[in-house]
Parts: structure tokens; sequence; C-alpha cells
């Protein structure tokens, strides 16, 4: 009686430490694959070691099948050993294509383990139970070692590639799962399957625990899991017990004293019944109150990580000043991890890309040796102090003599930012596994925050300068422009006191070659007609030209106004092209043109636009190749009259059009054609015809001629304009 007591309690114990480690561990992060591995590892273990139990005293069913459940939770807690240790303790898988084998072949074993394939029967002729292996067992053997083997072999691996913590991780799972399984495969299968001894079941048990007093010591040393809320949670559920179990009892003692006589048992089982049915109705209640009880001893300073976190990004997402966001993150941090202080350093984060630190906390250590040195580059992702591997390391070393617990470094895609260091707790525990799951989590937020205000900043900085630059710019601007207007001013009355000086004397020379030419001084030579023709041709170009320079002057100073009379356009036509026929036969050009037999008359500035016509004949002859025409035509289009110069002269080049009509612009092989041009012809043409209310035609292919013309609207200009002020009042 006493052994199976004994048995009970080393189940119990098994049991319930295993069915604790896989609840707090889902518990912990439900997703995680090494969290949801483990837990199904443990659970498999339970199926084990509790059927392993029961087969040795079998109820409900005969003996042969408990046998056969044992050795089914044997092969899924194989499977469950080797797919917990594929990615034990990163989350990623050592062999990727391992799981789906694993888990095909592990159903397939354990199926066949309750079948009469692995046990055909049991035989107790010697005295003793011993179960008949069939020939399934060949493939089930194989798989448990194999598995096993499998295990220890990637723990070994992952043993001698990581480093630090996660190395310590492996090393006590591997210790675990090598003292478990041996003993498990040696005294559980091939004892009873080579001796037929069967007595080692009993220690079933013992073996689990081992097991998990391995994983539990790796969580206590080297924080896997939060050990406090194991032990929290174990109170908790034992104050539950106990207060239930001495409810019941005493209720039962009650009842059973001051029962009448008169069916106690029966008034015992109901009064039980209904103090146990009130004890299933307030359980969760009870619990919860227990719950809070151990949370407050053994939790003074818990926080909720979620809510920590919203409040964190609920900063971030606000915040646009560096110092700001830095001071309220590290402020959540501070009354979450309650450490002495928290300090961050930016790299590059003051104006002349030096290091600055922002800090919050009592006694802020001084981290200017850490700065100073070349130790921030070894920081890795989060560093905790107690956790470095060689306490001789000068890392180390510089962190303890800054009082730093836990360092984290500060990483976006484009780089390390900066790096944040706490110190140690206030309340003197030490940082578990969630706060540095915690630490992790918020650097990363808190250095994508960082960087985004260091630009915003940057920018800030930037517009200012700009700003600044753009007002100084502006001002110099303003008075180059005032410079120039008054620069421009002088010349306007330069160009119009020049112009009508240079008019009077250039009128008398033109009137005295026409003179001469018309024979009113007597007969002159060929020779002297033909020199004396160019002298006065030269003359009324000059006169035109002045003329130009009248009219833009006007132009600048308001004064260009039209003086519109009624004209006959095709009859200016042809004098402008009569006038020009001398100058053309001189370049050996034909100068084409045939006059419309009727043409509208027309409100025009008659001799704005004899001005316009003559410059577009004339730059047709100074452009053109000798021995070609040029065609002159007037017509009525839509409603328009329009006038064109056509010729097959140089052109203009593509790039150069969009700024043919501007002021004193001239096409560079219209300066190498003509170098003494003034660029002021087009732009007053186009002045000329857009006051009118006309518009500009105008085609061209360079080296192969040019198409320069104007439309004017008839319906507009065939109505008097409305006259001025200064003409109404004359």
């Amino acid at each position: 009686m006493m052994s199976i007591m004994l048995e009970l309690i080393i189940l119990s114990l098994s049991v319930a430490a295993n069915l604790a480690l896989a609840t707090l561990v889902l518990a912990k992060n439900p997703r995680g694959r090494v969290n949801r591995y483990f837990a199904f590892l443990a659970l498999s273990l339970v199926g084990w070691t509790v059927t392993n139990y029961i087969s040795v005293h079998p109820i409900l069913f005969d003996q042969l099948l408990w046998i056969r459940l044992v050795m089914m939770w044997a092969a899924i807690m194989s499977m469950a050993m080797l797919l917990l240790t594929n990615i034990f303790p990163t989350g990623e898988a050592y062999y990727k294509r391992l799981t789906k084998i694993v888990v095909i072949v592990g159903i397939v074993v354990a199926l066949l383990a309750l079948s009469p394939w692995l046990f055909t029967h049991i035989d107790t002729s010697a005295g003793t139970v011993q179960p008949v292996p069939g020939p399934a067992m060949a493939l089930f053997l194989p798989y448990i070692i194999g598995t096993l083997a499998a295990s220890v072999f990637i723990l070994f691996r992952r043993f001698f590639i990581l480093k630090g913590r996660l190395k310590e991780h492996v090393r006590y799972a591997l210790i675990g799962v090598m003292i478990t399984f041996s003993l498990l495969a040696f005294l559980n299968f091939i004892i009873i399957l080579i001796f037929h001894n069967t007595s080692f079941i009993i220690l079933s048990p013992v073996f689990g625990l081992i097991f998990t007093a391995s994983f539990a010591y790796g969580m206590i040393r080297y924080q896997l899991f939060d050990i406090r809320l194991i032990v929290a949670r174990f109170i908790a559920y034992l104050l539950l017990l106990v207060f239930a179990g001495g409810l019941y009892g005493f209720t039962a003692v009650v009842v059973s004293f001051f029962a009448t006589g008169v069916q106690p048992n029966f008034t015992q089982v109901i009064l039980s019944t209904v103090v146990v049915g009130i004890l299933i109705l307030f359980v969760q209640p009870l619990r919860q109150f227990f719950n809070r009880i151990t949370r407050a001893i053994f939790y003074q300073d818990d926080y909720d990580t979620k809510n920590v976190l919203d409040e964190l990004v609920s900063i971030l997402v606000r915040s646009i000043d560096t110092d700001t966001l830095a001071k309220s993150s590290m402020n959540i941090l501070m009354d979450a991890l309650k450490p002495e202080f928290i300090s961050v350093l930016l790299l590059d984060g003051t104006e002349k890309g030096e290091p600055r630190f922002i800090s919050s906390g009592r006694n802020v250590s001084d981290l200017t040796s850490i700065v100073s040195s070349k130790l921030l580059r070894s920081i890795p992702e989060v560093v905790v102090v107690d956790s470095i591997e060689s306490q001789s390391d000068h890392l180390y070393k510089r962190l303890q003599e800054a009082n730093v617990y836990v360092a984290a470094r500060l990483q976006t895609k484009s780089g390390v930012i900066g790096y944040c260091f706490f110190g140690y707790k206030t309340t003197g525990s030490a940082y578990a596994q969630r706060d540095i799951d915690l630490i992790r989590i918020a650097s990363d937020e808190l250095a994508i925050a960082i960087q985004n205000t260091l630009r915003f900043e940057q920018i800030q900085q930037f517009n200012n300068t700009l700003q600044q630059r753009i007002e100084d710019a502006t001002k110099e601007l303003r008075a180059s422009n005032m410079q120039l207007q008054r620069l421009d001013e002088a010349k306007d009355e330069f160009v119009s006191m020049a112009s009508h000086q240079l008019r009077t004397p250039l009128t008398s020379v033109k009137g005295y070659i026409s003179m001469v030419l018309e024979g009113d001084v007597g007969r002159i030579t060929k020779t002297q007609r033909q020199l004396l023709g160019e002298a006065f041709t030269s003359s009324e170009r000059m006169v035109h030209l002045i003329n130009d320079f009248l009219n833009v002057s006007r132009l600048q100073t308001g004064k260009f106004v039209l003086e519109s009379r009624p004209v006959d356009l095709a009859k200016i036509v042809t004098q402008e092209v009569d006038s020009l026929q001398t100058t053309a036969e001189a370049h050996n050009l034909k100068l084409q043109y045939h006059a419309p037999s009727y043409f509208p008359i027309l409100y025009l500035d008659e001799s704005k636009i004899r001005q316009v016509l003559m410059n577009f004949i004339d730059n047709a002859i100074y452009y053109s190749q000798e021995h070609t025409t040029i065609v002159v035509e007037l017509s009525v289009e839509d409603g328009d009259v329009v006038a064109k110069v056509s010729d097959t002269g140089i052109g203009v080049p593509k790039a150069e059009q969009s700024h043919l009509f501007t002021k004193f612009f001239r096409a560079t092989n219209a300066r190498r054609q003509r170098p003494d041009g003034t660029g002021v012809g087009l732009f007053l043409a186009k002045k000329v015809i857009v006051t009118h209310g006309g518009s500009m035609v105008f085609e061209s292919v360079e080296n192969k001629g040019s198409t320069f013309g104007f439309r004017l609207p008839i319906k507009k200009l065939s109505t008097a304009p409305a006259k001025r002020p200064d003409e109404l009042d004359s």
C-alpha cells in the first residue's frame, strides 16, 4: 500500500509539473513555435506517464490495451521531442523538411502501436506480465532510437554553433534529454523487451521529472521563461486546492457530527454535493482572488506588456521632436521596468554630427567612456551584462563601471543610429525574459521613430536655412532689380533721345539722295545712280531701325499705342513688295506676289503694319540663298486676313524656335549669316499684331526655309475702334 502511495505521489508531481509548464509556456506566447512544441512534448510526456502507470495497475480495459497505449504515447513523445529540438531555442528549423517527415512517420508508428502488430499478446507463463512483440517492432524501435539520436545530434550541433545565453539553454536541454530518454529507452524498452522485466516502470515519472527539472533549471538560471510566474501560479492553485479541500472536509465533519441518524449517508452526500457545487461555481472568482494576492507578493513591479507598447506607440506616432519623443518613451519604460536610469545615445544627434545623450532617471551614469571607445560596434541587438560569456571582456567592464545592466542597439534598415542603456532595477530584481523582449521591441520602434524625428529636424533646419537664404537672396534681387530698373529707364531715355536726334539728319540725308536720284540737281551716270540707290536703301533701313528702337522704348514706357485708320492691306503689301524689289534683285532673288482683286478695308495702324511687312520681307531677302524665290501671300481664311512671307533660306533651329519672338533674340545661324542684326524686328512685329487682336504665323525647318506671317480678325477690325480720352478732348 505504501509503495502505491509513493507511486501516486511521484506520478502526480510529474503530471502537475508537466501540465504547469505546458500551460505557462503557452500562455507566455501562444503563437511561438518553440512554446507550442514544448507544450506538445510536455503533454505527450503526461500521456505516456499516466498510461505507463495504469498499464501496471490496469483499470477499465485489459492490460494489453494499456501497454499498446503506452507505446503509442512513446511514439508521439519521440516525435514531439524531435520537432522541438529541430527548432530549439531560436524557432528556426535546423532541417526545414524534417517536420513533415517526422509527423507522417510518427503518426504511422503511433497507429501501429495500437494494433496487434506491435504486441501480439501477453505471456504470463513465467509468473510476470511479458508482452510479446510483433512484426511492427522492427519499425517501432528504429523510429524511437532514430528520433532520440536525431534530437541529441541536433542539440549537439546547436550547442557548438550558438553562443551566450542561447548556448546555455541548449546545454541544459541536452543534459535533460540525454538523461531522461536514455533511462527511458534502457529501463522501459530494452529491459522489458530483452529481459522481460517490468519492475522499473514505476520509475517512469521520475524520468519525466528529470526532464522537466533540467528545463526548469535552464529557465531559472538563464531566464528562458519567467520563473516567478510559475511560482505565483503554483501557489495560487495550491491555496485554491487547500481552501476547497479544507472547506469540503470541514463540511463533511460537521455533517457527520450533527447527523440525525436517519439516512446519514444520504444527507452527507447531499450536503457534500451542494458544497462541491458551490465551490465549482466560485472556482473562477476564488482563483482570481488568490491570483491577485500572489501577484501582489511576487509582482510588485508587474506591468502589462501590451499596455506599455500601446502607450509607447501612441507617443512615437505623435512626437516630432527628438528630445520630447525620447524622454516620453523613456518615462513609459521607466514606469514599467523601474530601472535606476535609461539613457539614449544618438550617434549623429547634433548639427555638427556629434553624439549626444538623452537621459532619464536618478543617478544617471557617465557613459562617456563607452562613447569614446570602439566598443559600441560590439554591442549586439540586446545584451544583458550578466549574460556576457567572458566577464573579463572589456565591454563588460565598461558597462559595469557605468552601472549599465542592459544595452540595446537602436538600428533601422539604413544602419545603427544609436544605443539605449538601462540601469539596474530599483526593485532589486533581475531583468526577466519578458523585460528583455519588451526592451527589444521598444528599441526597434524607438529607433524608427527617432530616425524619423532626426530627419524631420534636418528638413526643418534645412528649410530654415533655405528660408533665410531665400530672404537674403530676395533682398539682393530686389536691390538689383531696382538698380536694373533705374538703368533700364536711363537706357530707354537714351534710346528715345538718340533715336529722335538721329532721325533729323537721316531725314535730310534721305531727302537729298532722293533729289539727286530724281535729277533735281542734274543728270547722273548709271554707276552714280546705282551707288546712290544703295545709299538711299541703307538710309531707309536706318530709318526703320530707329523706328524699331523708338517703338521698343515706347513699349517699355507704356506709350506704345495704335493709330488705326481705314487701310487697304492689299495695297500696302503691294507697295512694300515694290519698294523691296530692287533689294531682292541686288541679292539675285525673285520676289513673287499676286495681289487679290478685292480685299476688305480694315482699321489698322498703317505705319506699324508696313513696318511688320517690311521686316518679314527684308529678313527673307537676307536669309535666303541666291537664285531662289520669296513668295508673299495675302488671303482671307475662316474670317481672318492671313499674310505670309515664305522663303527657302536657312530656317530656324528647332531647339531655338521657342525664343524667336523675344526681345533681342537672334538664332545662332542668323547671327552668322547677318552679324549686324538687332533682334527687335520680330519682337515688335508680334507686339503690333497681338495689339491689333491677331496672332503670329510661323513655320520653319532648318536649312529648308521659313514662313513668317500674321492673322488678323476681319470682324473685329472692320469697324473703327473707340477713341482714346485724349482724342475725345481734341
